[in-house]
């Protein structure tokens, strides 16, 4: 899943007449990490996934049509990609979207947080 995500995210940005230096600065992060998230060396896309979709102008469920969204989930609660037919757990594209928007959530709830205690440090001064 992961090859055909970040292919995904490379036809996507190509199609939108975007280079990958151009990518870097929407997401406001390096171009070696754009690069590297484009490549496939690092799997964290789901980080900038939000700001994509709104690059793209896409829906989530747009994104992840036809990519492979099979999923082996094991006892020990770690997720790794499987094509084969054991297969424990099928993921579909709506429990994928509502994992992503799971995550969001909690990192939301993290930033206000944060953004609470600097307000809290601010005041005493």
């Amino acid at each position: 899943m992961q090859t055909q995500i970040v292919a995904k995210i490379k036809k996507l940005r190509k199609e939108k007449g975007l280079t990958q230096p151009q990518m870097a600065e929407k997401l406001n992060i390096d171009n070696s990490t754009y690069a590297r998230l484009e490549q496939g060396e690092t799997s964290n896309w789901y980080k900038y996934f939000e700001n994509m979709l709104t690059i793209f102008q896409i829906t989530p469920e747009k994104f992840f049509e036809g990519i492979d969204t099979k999923v082996v989930i094991n006892n020990h609660n770690d997720c790794t990609y499987s094509g084969n037919e054991n297969v424990e757990h099928q993921s579909t594209n709506q429990e994928l979207y509502e994992k992503l928007a799971e995550q969001y959530e909690q990192r939301i709830k993290d930033k206000d947080r944060e953004i609470n205690f600097l307000r809290s440090l601010l005041e005493k001064k």
